[in-house]
């Protein structure tokens, strides 16, 4: 296992970049909706993010325009597709272990009924879809959606490793039925979903879940700015489960420090979880990363808590290309289970 860690810190020092699609937000001080088709973030690129700002702001090697015409996402006038495909090979010394992993395979389909109306379906791996159709028909750049999607909580980090996201079963493939309403005026952002509650395809209890996030984002001299809130109540058939917190990211020159913090009750338990991420920007396509996450399943028992630390990467050579290897060093505040070290090199692939 110290060989397979020895390699990807070589890797690591000769590559030096980062990992968090949120950052770009916060980086450019735009909303996640001007590169992604869902407007609350995530999935399919819009032409904009599939063509021009994937081959020009995040590559290394910059396509020429005239390349980028044959770029060509739309089959047709109304119909766009896209695809991510993230392949992974890790290594535990927890478990003395190391296995290839497919963790993502995601095809999308945008079909663009007229200016305002869309329907869209993401076919994932395993049994992970989203499909729904939204209409861009009330005020202040605001739309409705109804169907099967990922609610609006939090970040949404396409690393389902981070506790914000695994500790809350918030993963790859956490999606629900319902019907979502958000907002974008300018600076402004924010949504709230009425969902079952539930990732089963029918869920029969009475209760409902509702998610939503709200944030800003603001020009502070030379940096930018990105505050955000968000909540989740879920009632279910025997417990209630209740998560609020907020998130924000700081950019100023090629840094970024980005970060959530959530606090949730389920029942008579209380539970914290944090992340935060400072990256840096070695040049076009290449941006070191170093992450911190902490865990606490009950804040009324002092020991339980479980920390993580990632050192990673992330390169991109061309608009299509993505290389990402991470070193992650779990801690535990509990006698019985020893820290451990965790290496991985993941492949994505995306249009």
């Amino acid at each position: 296992m110290r060989t397979i860690i020895s390699s990807f810190v070589i890797v690591l020092l000769l590559s030096l970049a980062g990992y968090a699609v949120p950052r770009y937000a916060a980086q450019y001080n735009q909303a996640c909706h001007l590169c992604h088709v869902d407007p609350s973030g995530g999935g399919a690129r819009t032409l904009y993010g599939a063509q021009f700002f994937a081959y020009t702001e995040l590559a290394v090697q910059e396509t020429p325009f005239e390349e980028i015409g044959k770029i060509q996402p739309m089959l047709n006038d109304q119909i766009q597709i896209g695809f991510d495909a993230r392949t992974q090979f890790y290594g535990e010394e927890y478990s003395e272990s190391n296995s290839f992993l497919q963790m993502q395979g995601d095809v999308y389909l945008a079909f663009r009924l007229s200016d305002q109306w869309l329907f869209y379906l993401d076919k994932g791996l395993y049994s992970n879809f989203e499909v729904w159709g939204s209409g861009h028909i009330l005020p202040a750049n605001g739309y409705i959606k109804v169907g099967h999607f990922t609610p609006p909580y939090g970040l949404r980090l396409a690393d389902h490793k981070v506790f914000v996201r695994e500790k809350l079963g918030m993963q790859y493939g956490w999606q629900e039925s319902g019907m979502e309403i958000g907002f974008h005026p300018e600076i402004f952002s924010g949504a709230v979903a009425v969902t079952n509650g539930s990732t089963q395809l029918i869920d029969a209890n009475e209760g409902k879940a509702v998610t939503a996030r709200a944030d800003v984002r603001l020009p502070v001299g030379g940096a930018f700015l990105w505050l955000g809130a968000t909540g989740r109540y879920n009632e279910t058939t025997d417990i209630e489960d209740i998560i609020g917190g907020g998130y924000g990211a700081l950019t100023f020159g090629p840094v970024t420090i980005m970060g959530e913090a959530d606090y949730r009750e389920m029942g008579n338990t209380a539970s914290l979880i944090g992340f935060g991420q400072a990256t840096m920007k070695i040049r076009r396509g290449v941006t070191a990363k170093l992450e911190y996450n902490f865990y606490d399943p009950d804040i009324d028992y002092e020991s339980g808590a479980e920390t993580m630390v990632v050192v990673g990467c992330e390169v991109v050579p061309t608009g299509f290309l993505e290389l990402i290897p991470n070193i992650r060093y779990h801690d535990f505040d509990n006698i019985n289970i020893d820290s451990f070290y965790e290496a991985e090199l993941q492949l994505h692939i995306f249009f």
